[in-house]
């Protein structure tokens, strides 16, 4: 087991390596890999763990009824998912799949929020992390709603870049998309973006290759 990004996890904030490893037995935990394009979770499906993922990364994308596919977002090494669902018993609204080979380790989401017979400060503070786990990836939907309400792919695109900068702290980073990903998450046609990015770099604003971009504009920044 790599604690070191469990530790890193929102989820076990506060928490010690030796605290964790006490805790982890009551959670029901199970480790599991995966191959690059294999589906973790399946849209409309009902699951009661969250996955916290300890190497890879993982793609969330909805399928439309006429097969069009949006890209919701790729989580990194040490993020969760699959925690709202699992709180309520609700149907997935979007496939998770494996973005690389990925290896997950999930927790039985009931099993966090019971208090265990003990009554232990560590269970309590993994429950109250729940939370602030929960309220955080509301957030992270109200960003992504805040930067594809634009009409104009410039507008969107800087917007995305602004938040991920703030985000790094610095006004040059990677990010988790390629191209086609970025147009996708973005919802704009993948030409069209390639073409304002190339605009975007012409008139100053940002500087850029395959996913590492560079902010050369301040307001961007603001």
């Amino acid at each position: 087991m790599d604690y070191l990004y469990l530790k890193r996890s929102v989820l076990f904030e506060g928490l010690t390596r030796p605290e964790i490893e006490e805790m982890l037995p009551c959670l029901d935990p199970k480790v599991r890999t995966f191959k690059k394009g294999e589906v973790i979770y399946r849209q409309g499906s009902i699951h009661r763990h969250l996955g916290l993922i300890l190497e890879g990364d993982v793609r969330i994308e909805h399928i439309d009824a006429w097969d069009n596919i949006t890209l919701l977002t790729i989580m990194e090494q040490g993020k969760t998912f699959g925690e709202a669902n699992a709180v309520l018993d609700d149907p997935l609204a979007a496939d998770f799949i494996a973005d690389h080979d990925c290896k997950i380790l999930f927790l039985n989401i009931k099993k966090i929020m019971q208090p265990c017979a003990k009554g232990c400060a560590n269970h309590r503070l993994i429950a109250s992390n729940l939370t602030k786990l929960l309220a955080r990836r509301n957030l992270e939907m109200n960003r992504r709603a805040f930067i594809t309400a634009p009409r104009g792919i410039r507008t969107r695109v800087m917007g995305y870049l602004s938040l991920a900068g703030h985000a790094y702290g610095a006004a040059e980073f990677d990010i988790p998309y390629n191209r086609e990903q970025l147009a996708q998450y973005l919802g704009v046609d993948r030409s069209a973006l390639s073409a304002e990015l190339s605009r975007m770099a012409k008139d100053g604003l940002i500087e850029f290759r395959k996913n590492h971009f560079k902010l050369t504009s301040p307001d961007l920044l603001d």
